[in-house]
């Protein structure tokens, strides 16, 4: 038989049929064996592990057929010890089966660290040293003195703390500063999009304290108030307002970016009108 006849043979055409049916076989072979490794398409939202402990944390990711790891261990008194007070990806994000949840947990106990010497030195300098210790600025309180802006005196919990004395890491101190009688005055900062860590850096740093802290109804967990931003503080900033160092700034924190989107453009509106 000729090749050309048997291109038009019976026999050719069932080869033929055969071969395409094994090459569709293993393509589609192929692609089940790479969907089924990747788990293509198939995600599920992160569930919301904030207050659990870890054996509950593990159970509840198990059965979603997640894993976890601890990223970082940090002491907070307002979370239970053991519990979890962080997490990447975050509640609600997809992913896929077999991703790695990374927690951060409430330490069993706080670190300590020596409370170092702040008096007679400058608030800028003491805060500098205060971060580098992993303190934080608490109250400030001003008092009549002849040195300006001069630390006189350091407290946790209304109780002088003396230079070298064992204290948790992340107190808050509360520091008594020199002020002079001429009514130095400082800026008021606009805190608008900031979370409260930010908020509190800059308000200490500016010679102000923290007032009222208000959280909405869209802070549900310690979590959520780690992330949750200013969209509202008073008083209220500009570029020309000015207010006595020590004072409090109320901040109104949420996680509505509708909230955040509303005031930034009630500012943008300000601004572009406070020149006339």
């Amino acid at each position: 038989m000729s090749f050309k006849s048997f291109l038009t043979s019976r026999t050719f055409f069932i080869q033929l049929a055969i071969a395409i049916a094994i090459i569709v076989v293993l393509l589609l072979l192929t692609m089940f064996g790479i969907r089924k490794y990747t788990n293509h398409g198939e995600s599920q939202p992160v569930p919301d592990l904030a207050g659990l402990n870890i054996e509950q944390a593990e159970q509840l990711l198990a059965s979603k057929n997640l894993t976890y790891e601890i990223s970082d261990s940090t002491y907070l008194d307002s979370a239970e010890p053991g519990s979890v007070i962080g997490q990447m990806p975050q509640a609600g994000h997809s992913v896929k089966e077999g991703r790695t949840i990374f927690l951060s947990i409430c330490a069993i106990a706080p670190e300590q660290v020596a409370m170092p010497k702040l008096t007679d030195i400058s608030f800028r300098q003491a805060v500098n040293i205060m971060q580098a210790e992993g303190l934080n600025v608490g109250v400030i309180d001003y008092v009549p003195s002849e040195f300006s802006n001069l630390v006189l005196g350091q407290q946790i919990n209304g109780q002088e703390v003396e230079p070298g004395v064992m204290v948790n890491k992340g107190s808050r101190v509360d520091l008594r500063i020199g002020k002079s009688s001429s009514g130095e005055k400082t800026v008021v900062p606009n805190l608008f999009g900031e979370t409260l860590s930010q908020a509190r850096s800059e308000i200490a740093s500016l010679f102000l304290n923290v007032g009222a802290i208000i959280y909405d109804e869209t802070v549900q967990s310690q979590e959520d108030s780690l992330n949750a931003k200013v969209w509202q503080q008073r008083p209220s900033n500009s570029r020309y307002d000015e207010i006595e160092l020590g004072a409090s700034i109320d901040v109104w924190l949420t996680l509505d970016d509708s909230k955040l989107i509303q005031e930034s453009d009630m500012e943008m509106t300000n601004d572009s009108t406070g020149g006339f």
